[in-house]
């Protein structure tokens, strides 16, 4: 079976040769040649990426302001708050605060105002790629064939967060229990929401099999729609 040495998988990865080692103990596709050196099969190579990502090397930002901005490019709406961007990017909030502030120097990302309903009308602050900077568009394939940490933070609240009030505005939206009617939050989000970055985030928390029903069932429905309009033009 072919196997890799653990340097140069940190290597290929940017990871230290500690974390490495932290992130595979006790996988089954880890051995050690005669001479004790840790190697790696494809499947502890494969684990390895999911947990730490597939982050390009970009000049002038370190990797966790790459990461950084590889999770802002995968929100073209934008991401409310230091929070959301450390959470999607699978970073400490200060270090995603730190991130931005260079980003930002650098002509990468902008930050500007605007009014979402939160309860209330509220002004938050939106972080979004500069898209049509020169310096964006040097970076960008280098940051579309990246990956991400694999990560899925689950919902901690049973309850809707009032930022979401405007996407579920029909109804009490207080009394929606997201334990018992996550399939019912998602298709919501993925039809009315989509356009609202908090509520597009929160689709983050949903568990995975709950987005993969949902997504199924709007394209399902859409099928159908689609095969409804084109049955009545022939009529």
């Amino acid at each position: 079976m072919d196997t890799q040495g653990a340097p140069q998988t940190a290597g290929e990865l940017r990871i230290s040769l500690p974390r490495l080692h932290r992130i595979v103990r006790g996988h089954p596709g880890v051995s050690y040649n005669t001479r004790g050196h840790l190697r790696l099969d494809a499947s502890a190579v494969e684990y390895l990426r999911s947990r730490v990502g597939v982050i390009p090397e970009v000049s002038g930002l370190t990797r966790t302001e790459t990461q950084v901005l590889i999770a802002i490019s995968r929100h073209s709406r934008g991401l409310v708050s230091i929070r959301q961007v450390a959470r999607a990017a699978g970073v400490s909030p200060t270090s995603a605060a730190r991130a931005i502030t260079t980003l930002k120097s650098r002509d990468l990302v902008r930050q500007d105002p605007v009014l979402l309903f939160d309860g209330k009308v509220v002004e938050r602050e939106v972080f979004t790629i500069k898209w049509d900077s020169q310096t964006w568009l040097t970076v960008a394939p280098l940051i579309a064939r990246a990956v991400l940490p694999k990560q899925r933070l689950l919902a901690t609240s049973r309850h809707l967060p009032p930022r979401l009030a405007s996407t579920f505005w029909t109804g009490d939206w207080r009394n929606i229990n997201v334990t018992t009617d996550a399939l019912a939050v998602a298709e919501r989000i993925l039809n009315e929401g989509h356009f609202d970055p908090e509520a597009t985030a929160y689709l983050g928390t949903l568990p995975i099999e709950v987005l993969e029903s949902a997504i199924e069932h709007r394209r399902h429905t859409q099928s159908l729609a689609s095969s409804t309009i084109a049955v009545e033009k022939r009529d």
